[in-house]
């Protein structure tokens, strides 16, 4: 085993470099599906992804935060993966449960289910990305986000031109990249430290009633951006190719959120030391580096958006689903609020200010449950495009509610903690 550590600086430039990457094939991934076979393609995997991230919640049970913050090794590297095993199994559980009483069609069903296959993988890369982090070697991670982001866009495309058919493109998908959780950060992980399954109940238990917290949190969070979707679906006419359309425009928007995400996810142990070691100006300063980054990555997306939309939208997807370019700007603005509510909520769970998460996401559920379906059918009377918008409307007011609630918990807490 090594235990030899990479600076701050080299860790996060390898895993924004991976990151960006990752993400960038994902993206590539909806330009892709689009073109190879049309917006009712688009429709199902934007069904699929709006579904399985609820249930990718439970999967990854909002260890990541906590393990990496977790300085004083109060948990093993063995109980964090066999957690992990098993909320893997039950989410999918729950997913395929969900899927067969929901009134879907079966391609859409299977289109479900094998697509959370696919995130099953990302969440078992997860539990070994943590251990990367914690031991400061981000460039394992990095490198593993180049090989599943080559792999899940290859053979995701290949598939799809070679058969036109979206379940067996994600099937493989899912597929490759598990294969490549098990021969790759398996072994990496390996040659860091000791990484052998601890399956005393006891260890695991008392883990997974710590995380639920944050398993709670993370599952109101990532229902704040998939409710108003699932009501259009339902509420639109014609709801899978709408649901297709606003998906397929709002991919791009995706960049900003997770740049963002990627650049102040590396800090969340930082926060923590410095917290904990009660280094006020460092805690600030932190914060300051990582907040100034957020805003800069979000002028940018803005401006970008403003200048480029409409011609970007056009080259990437055709006149189709650039008609309604219209969508754009509101879906930015959408996922700036939720870069910044992502910051934060990563700042209070190195804080340990579980409370505050659960009030201000589930603040954020209700809001969005009440506002999607009266904003989208009510608009969506008069239009599609409307209706879509309403959707945007909702999701950006139900963010803007979460902010205010998780900025409230910090202010309070480190008050308390550099008094």
């Amino acid at each position: 085993m090594s235990d030899t550590k990479l600076s701050i600086q080299s860790s996060v430039f390898w895993n924004t470099a991976g990151s960006v990457f990752y993400l960038g094939c994902q993206w590539l991934l909806t330009v892709l599906v689009v073109k190879l076979s049309g917006v009712d393609a688009a429709g199902f995997l934007t069904l699929s992804m709006s579904v399985c991230n609820i249930w990718y919640c439970i999967a990854v049970y909002g260890m990541r935060n906590f393990q990496v913050s977790d300085t004083k090794d109060e948990f093993t590297n063995g109980s964090y993966i066999y957690s992990r095993l098993l909320t893997c199994g039950a989410a999918f559980a729950g997913c395929l449960i969900y899927t067969l009483l929901m009134p879907y069609g079966i391609l859409q069903k299977l289109c479900i289910l094998l697509y959370f296959l696919y995130k099953t993988s990302e969440a078992l890369y997860d539990v070994y990305a943590g251990i990367f982090q914690k031991q400061w070697r981000l460039d394992y991670a990095g490198k593993s986000m180049l090989l599943r982001g080559i792999l899940s866009l290859g053979s995701f495309c290949l598939l799809l031109k070679w058969t036109d058919n979206i379940c067996l493109a994600v099937g493989g998908m899912a597929l490759l990249c598990l294969i490549s959780v098990l021969l790759y950060d398996i072994s990496a992980a390996r040659k860091l430290t000791d990484i052998r399954l601890d399956t005393r109940f006891s260890e695991v238990k008392a883990l997974l009633i710590k995380c639920l917290p944050l398993m709670i949190y993370t599952l109101f969070s990532s229902s704040i951006a998939s409710i108003p979707r699932l009501f259009m679906e339902r509420l639109l006419p014609d709801g899978n190719y709408w649901l297709g359309i606003y998906g397929t425009v709002a991919t791009p928007t995706l960049i900003i959120q997770m740049g963002a995400t990627y650049v102040f996810n590396p800090f969340v142990t930082l926060f923590a030391e410095r917290y904990h070691e009660k280094d006020r100006k460092g805690f600030l300063s932190a914060f300051l580096k990582c907040f100034l980054s957020v805003i800069v990555i979000a002028v940018a997306g803005i401006l970008g958006g403003k200048l480029l939309g409409v011609w970007g939208l056009n080259l990437l997807y055709g006149q189709e689903v650039a008609a309604h370019s219209y969508l754009l700007i509101p879906l930015i603005l959408c996922t700036v609020l939720t870069a910044f509510a992502w910051f934060l909520c990563g700042v209070l769970t190195a804080i340990r200010e579980f409370r505050g998460l659960i009030i201000g996401n589930l603040a954020a559920v209700i809001v969005s449950c009440i506002l999607s379906p009266i904003l989208e059918y009510t608009l969506g009377l008069q239009s599609a495009a409307y209706g879509m918008q309403g959707a945007s409307l909702a999701l950006g007011l139900a963010t803007l509610i979460e902010i205010i609630v998780l900025f409230f918990f910090m202010l309070r807490n480190i008050r308390r903690q550099f008094s």
